[in-house]
């Protein structure tokens, strides 16, 4: 028996309440009653796109494209307009970014009510193109420059936006909670053990260290190129208050990941690049190698926190916490904070 529109409501009325990790709003609903509050031409259509750290709509217009990001709890509403007057903010200082669009009533984000809590949202213009698979010099300086531009303009901003600062020992608590679930007893206690000696050193960088706003996820997927050849820096979705060398050894990682074969040549490329602008923060060198402790373990708490939801709609190897609980091994010998 087919089922058409005319039983759509009957379904409705049977449908009970029952507690969800993550729901997939309608996307007529979102047509109707969320896209068309913003300041864009007339839209065609609202498809689900993409899973992840939050769910991805593709809005078409009659010309163009548009991108509606919809977060999950616990991000709030306050959170996500920060988001969106940061990144607009930028663009204001002539920083290439992916802005928002504004909604009708000028503000940029809205909320939504569902099953698993409010669900806050973006909609966003769309992005250039991912950077290329080779990167010259010239190309990995200007990557360094617009990092830097953002890091001088973020200071001269008079406003923090309500952007929330990094919390080092709440965050590393919650990460150790979310990772520890999947690990045996043995890793369990080594990412205990490593959190507790990373905070430590932490706690003695002071915020004077180049403490301020920040990207916090300058992975080589959010830095896009323009047709004109324009680094544009995209997703500002985890910006935060904390140091910029953490920023800067996210970038190192994300290079070094992409480039095995010749980190050390395109990493230098891109530090000159940045120190054009401004200068590297103090002991650079020796909290690169601490901060990438940090970022390994935030990479593990990320994924394994979103677990269940990717379950079933990306692969995900078994093998995978086992291979970045080595990697993490790594990084703190190499960073010097044993005891």
């Amino acid at each position: 028996m087919r089922y058409g529109l005319e039983n759509y409501g009957n379904s409705l009325s049977n449908r009970t309440s029952f507690p969800v990790q993550s729901s997939v709003l309608d996307e007529e609903a979102l047509l109707s009653r969320v896209v068309k509050d913003y300041c864009i031409p007339t839209p065609d259509s609202c498809r689900f796109l993409t899973r992840g750290a939050a769910d991805i709509y593709r809005v078409k217009t009659g010309t163009s494209n548009f991108y509606l990001k919809v977060y999950r709890p616990p991000q709030s509403l306050e959170q996500t307009e920060a988001e969106a007057l940061f990144v607009v903010a930028l663009s204001a200082a002539g920083i290439p970014v992916v802005k928002p669009v504004p909604r009708n009533q000028g503000r940029f984000a809205c909320q939504v009510s569902a099953p698993e809590g409010i669900r806050p949202m973006l909609l966003f213009e769309q992005a250039p193109p991912p950077l290329p698979s080779q990167l010259d010099k010239a190309l990995l300086s200007q990557m360094g420059e617009k990092v830097a531009w953002v890091h001088v303009a973020a200071d001269e901003f008079d406003t923090d936006f309500g952007i929330p600062e990094m919390q080092c020992e709440s965050f590393l608590e919650e990460q150790v909670y979310y990772t520890s679930r999947f690990l045996s007893e043995q890793d369990r206690a080594y990412l205990c053990d490593v959190s507790k000696r990373l905070g430590h050193v932490l706690q003695q960088l002071s915020e004077t260290s180049d403490f301020g706003l920040c990207h916090a996820d300058l992975v080589m997927s959010n830095l896009r190129l323009t047709t004109e050849g324009i680094i544009t820096l995209f997703d500002f979705g985890n910006v935060s208050k904390t140091w910029r060398v953490l920023e800067l050894a996210i970038v190192y990682w994300s290079l070094g990941h992409r480039y095995r074969d010749c980190r050390e040549h395109v990493w230098k490329a891109f530090l000159q690049g940045y120190e054009s602008i401004r200068p590297l923060p103090e002991a650079f060198s020796e909290h690169v190698a601490v901060m990438l402790v940090l970022r390994q373990i935030g990479f593990l708490g990320a994924n394994c926190a979103t677990l269940p939801l990717r379950l079933g709609s990306e692969l995900f190897e078994s093998s995978f916490i086992e291979k970045e609980m080595k990697r993490l091994g790594r990084f703190d010998e190499k960073s010097g904070i044993l005891t």
